[in-house]
């Protein structure tokens, strides 16, 4: 998958991505490598349970203006793959004729008509109507408008708009956020089959929605159980914000760093190294459900009295790369840095895509003799062949 390192950039990406990866960056060297992309998407458990987790008990509303039967056997998967979270979820297709096609597939609870006026007394009514069906099928021409209207008065956490182009750019690009793409959106949607799809999206997050995907119907799956997704994810402020690592978040760094073991990207280390690497560190997080995203550690004790920390650790969870959750943890790590009166910060690296990372966020690139001697204590002669330096000057 092609990643930006730029916070904030979307990411272009393939069409149809491969299974999730782990970006990590190595506690001691700040290397970021990518886990080698199996041939075909497949959903992993790890996966599976963030997701679920992730949407436990809130409703989705998907938006269906053509249905094949690719993407009513995804929606089958997809729904059937949710209740054992409790998710909720409204479809709305555009005639009856794609409602009986898709409700016994789906096991839906019931199929209603779209409003025909969204006044308090049509809202109640789809309240109990969602509440009571779990699965509620709900027939509307004008999809994707009124998707975004039943997205925003159910107070919906999620709206999924599916169109046959798919999510924004060719290949898609995984994040927007809508006021600082909305131009460049606007071109690129005023071409699709789709009417309205812009409007749907604004309609639905300054409704309350906090986050719209938009994808193929066929992808839906891919999109909502997936780390890497098939299509947009499209915010109206951002997806991600910064805090302080705390006990509660440990089991989840367990979870992280097993999987960089896993993939060959970590060397095993035990409990205490990875509490060591937490213990005044920081976390991304989702901001809605506060679920972590990544972690980043400043390692300062190694280095004494010499007023120079380094990037110890930066794990990220693959989905969330192209938020800019790398940049988002380096910025916070800095002004840490500051806040603690260090007079610089470096990293290590033996990772191209590292390196580029490095020198996008402002770091600038020195020899391996400007890094502190006791770096290279034990330092594996291969990897010190390899090693590029980058250093932040506070």
């Amino acid at each position: 998958m092609a990643r930006s390192p730029i916070a904030g950039t979307p990411r272009p990406r393939r069409g149809r991505p491969p299974a999730p990866t782990v970006r990590v960056e190595h506690p001691h060297e700040g290397v970021a490598v990518i886990a080698a992309a199996r041939s075909a998407p497949v959903i992993t458990p790890a996966e599976h349970a963030f997701f679920v987790e992730e949407f436990r008990g809130v409703t989705i509303v998907v938006g269906l203006p053509v249905l094949t039967p690719d993407a009513v056997q995804g929606l089958a998967r997809t729904i059937s793959g949710y209740a054992t979270g409790d998710t909720r979820f409204v479809l709305v297709v555009r005639d009856d004729e794609a409602a009986a096609r898709v409700a016994e597939p789906i096991h839906a609870g019931r199929t209603v008509p779209a409003p025909l006026q969204w006044n308090a007394d049509a809202l109640a009514e789809l309240w109990i109507a969602t509440t009571d069906a779990r699965v509620l099928v709900v027939v509307a021409e004008a999809t994707a408008e009124a998707s975004a209207r039943i997205a925003a008065g159910l107070g919906a956490s999620k709206l999924v708009l599916t169109d046959p182009g798919g999510g924004w750019g060719d290949p898609p690009r995984s994040f927007a956020e809508l006021r600082r793409h909305r131009r460049s959106l606007e071109r690129a949607l005023s071409e699709r089959a789709t009417p309205g799809l812009l409007d749907a999206v604004e309609l639905a997050l300054r409704g309350g929605a906090f986050s719209v995907n938009l994808c193929r119907p066929e992808d839906v799956e891919l999109e909502l159980f997936t780390f890497d997704g098939a299509g947009t994810l499209i915010t109206l402020n951002g997806y991600l914000g910064v805090s302080d690592l705390r006990v509660d978040d440990f089991a989840a760094v367990e979870d992280l760093v097993a999987r960089g073991v896993d993939t060959g990207i970590l060397k095993p280390r035990s409990r205490q190294q990875i509490a060591r690497m937490m213990v005044g560190g920081l976390g991304a997080r989702v901001i809605r459900t506060g679920h972590l995203a990544g972690l980043v550690g400043l390692e300062v004790d190694a280095y004494g009295t010499l007023g120079v920390g380094e990037v110890s650790g930066l794990i990220t969870v693959s989905e969330f790369s192209g938020a800019g959750a790398g940049g988002l943890l380096i910025d916070a790590l800095l002004g840490r840095a500051r806040d603690q009166g260090l007079t610089r910060v470096f990293a290590v690296t033996v990772s191209d895509e590292a390196a580029t990372f490095f020198l996008h966020r402002g770091f600038t690139e020195v020899a391996r003799d400007e890094v502190p001697a006791g770096k290279w204590e034990g330092y594996h002669p291969e990897r010190l062949a390899r090693a590029r330096c980058f250093n932040w000057v506070l």
